[in-house]
């Protein structure tokens, strides 16, 4: 299958894009090399692909990519994804998540090519208790997700008026090899190789739900092949973890001592307390996590030291 991967040089497309090589997949990449997107995510397979520098608002340039191909598939990792980031500003978020995403489905539209896109538990919200399901109400609590969440409205818009074919799979906190510095595993892991405390917002509990990136690489390719049009997938393995009890478990995995380790800081405005998301339709799919977490955080902090 030839399949156009968007974002291929961000941290979980390229995982990606070596999970549909792995498959035979022909791949055809397009990502515009911000500062998430590196060539060097790429250094594993860029002889094997057909690699575009452009921007996924570009809807002609985009178009002529999809035609040249025969693309049946766009595969969208590309996005603006610190939440951070979205809270100082969100034009690069609205232009990327969501004028991005109306260019993509223009031309889906106009050539009938199928699209994934890949969206966020944090379109859900926070829970104090339980896990949203598929069919639970969007409630987006920051820029970032608001921006996510608004996409798909305009995909699921695109589906009902224009036909479009689609998919949307919301993953859990990805973490893994060649994550950007900025997210909250590296900023430990950066803080021990510098000898500096690493900050934890508030009180440190905040909880995520943690999923190995080739996990989530391997849950997209076989829902590509085993899903019909028109659904919705959560993709989480259930490791919720509170933060400075993730930042213990790496702390201990390195021998280093936890309680000189950190320092509080002002917690961020709106931070949301926990995600929490179901697997059971995914499941139901026929779909087997089977990646090992606590391998996989060594493997991920392994890798961070040998770099």
């Amino acid at each position: 299958m030839r399949i156009l991967v968007t974002g291929c040089a961000g941290f979980i497309g390229s995982h990606a894009v070596e999970c549909f090589l792995e498959q035979d997949y022909q791949v055809v990449g397009v990502d515009c090399l911000t500062y998430a997107g590196k060539l060097t995510n790429m250094s594993n397979f860029l002889d094997q692909i057909c690699f575009y520098q452009t921007d996924i608002c570009e809807k002609t340039k985009i178009e002529n990519i999809v035609n040249e191909h025969a693309i049946k598939w766009i595969v969208n990792f590309a996005a603006e994804t610190h939440v951070d980031n979205s809270i100082l500003g969100c034009d690069s978020f609205i232009h990327s998540n969501i004028i991005g995403v109306k260019s993509l489905l223009e031309v889906c539209r106009k050539t009938g090519v199928k699209l994934l896109q890949v969206s966020t538990d944090e379109v859900y919200g926070s829970t104090l208790r339980d896990s949203f399901d598929e069919d639970s109400p969007l409630a987006p609590a920051n820029p970032y997700s608001a921006t996510k969440a608004a996409a798909e409205h305009l995909i699921r818009a695109y589906g009902n008026t224009h036909s479009v074919e689609h998919i949307i799979v919301r993953p859990s906190n990805n973490f893994g090899p060649r994550q950007d510095n900025e997210k909250f595993i590296p900023t430990i892991l950066r803080g021990i190789d510098d000898g500096d405390k690493i900050p934890l917002y508030g009180d440190g509990k905040n909880v995520r739900d943690w999923l190995y990136v080739k996990e989530t690489a391997r849950a997209i390719e076989f829902i590509i092949k085993h899903s019909p049009m028109g659904m919705t997938y959560n993709i989480s393995s259930k490791q919720e973890i509170a933060n400075i009890d993730l930042l213990k478990k790496i702390c201990d995995i390195k021998n280093i001592s936890f309680n000189d380790s950190y320092v509080f800081v002002d917690d961020r405005p709106g931070h949301d307390f926990r995600y929490s998301i179901t697997s059971t339709k995914i499941k139901e799919l026929g779909y087997k996590f089977d990646m090992n977490w606590e391998k996989s955080l060594k493997e991920t902090i392994n890798y961070f030291f040998s770099e």
